[in-house]
């Protein structure tokens, strides 16, 4: 290692340990010119390193907050990138990666998320991640897509061209949300249900469409519809199970004087919110709208006639 690597080096560790450094106490410690000090100091700055001279202190020293050490993690902040670590692990393994890269700059340690907590969630299939990353690409580059797509509920399969938006994780699956040319409007989009995927070399302009503003009013992975207003009665054996969480963004609870409760939402469609109504049965009931009450009614008394016949 030459003189030179050395000597600068030593320079270094003197600023880091806030030494005062001046040209003269460099000239004495490294045993040179005055001139060799000035040269290994510029090269240092066009290298770069934050150094200046500072005239109060009469010392050359880094700018404030920079360090040659990797800063420390915190007992919280340990915790916390090892919560994130392990959501990107179920979820995103690719974003797990760069957070791996970004521990190692920050500190030595790795953070190891504790025995006694417990994270439980179905990482994506290879061909969810594969998709989560081009679509990743596609959106940051502004690039349409083109899919093919196999829908949930009668399995028909489309060829679409899509100009990608953003992408939401909801209810165990990773969604989609962009403009569908073949439906001529904005549309959600099941990861798993792509069965191939292209990124095309056309560019598209993005509509002016703020991914919190549309999401505010879903239930779930339903964005789509004009907004609804719901009003449910909960049985007061459910009441504690109701308020523990707000459940939409828009949620409002009165407590009736039988003990029972009273929320109401407002929501985009219906769809969204009748599958997540089901999970409350027989300790629920739909007063309002009218619509939504009636598809509740129907669906629960075919429920109903199905198990009479297999009974």
């Amino acid at each position: 290692m030459s003189f030179k690597f050395d000597a600068m080096i030593t320079i270094l560790n003197k600023l880091d340990r806030k030494d005062k450094v001046t040209v003269q106490s460099l000239k004495e410690d490294l045993e040179t010119s005055e001139r060799t000090v000035h040269r290994y100091l510029t090269t240092l700055e066009v290298a770069p390193f934050p150094i200046y001279y500072d005239r109060k202190k009469g010392s050359y020293v880094f700018s404030e907050g920079f360090s040659l050490k990797k800063p420390g993690l915190t007992l919280e902040e340990t915790l916390a990138f090892a919560l994130a670590k392990k959501l990107m692990s179920d979820f995103a393994p690719g974003m797990e990666k760069e957070l791996i890269k970004i521990e190692e700059k920050l500190s030595g340690k790795k953070a190891v998320l504790p025995g006694h907590i417990i994270l439980k969630a179905e990482p994506p299939t290879p061909v969810v991640r594969e998709c989560l990353t081009a679509l990743h690409q596609a959106i940051t580059d502004f690039k349409r897509i083109e899919i093919t797509y196999r829908t949930l509920q009668d399995g028909e399969e489309s060829v679409r061209k899509v100009d990608p938006y953003y992408l939401f994780f909801s209810d165990g699956f990773w969604c989609l949300r962009g403009y569908c040319h073949l439906r001529k409007e904005m549309r959600t989009f099941a990861i798993d249900r792509i069965e191939s995927l292209k990124v095309l070399k056309e560019n598209f302009i993005p509509a002016a469409i703020s991914p919190e503003d549309e999401l505010s009013g879903a239930f779930g992975a339903f964005v789509d519809g004009e907004p609804v207003d719901v009003i449910l009665r909960f049985d007061a054996a459910c009441k504690n199970s109701i308020l523990r969480k707000k459940w939409h963004q828009s949620q409002e609870e009165k407590v009736l004087k039988d003990g029972s409760i009273e929320v109401r939402f407002t929501v985009n469609g219906i769809e969204g919110i009748k599958s997540w109504i089901y999970q409350w049965i027989p300790h629920v009931e739909v007063i309002e709208p009218k619509e939504l009450r009636n598809v509740v009614r129907g669906e629960l008394n075919e429920a109903v006639r199905k198990h009479k016949r297999l009974s």
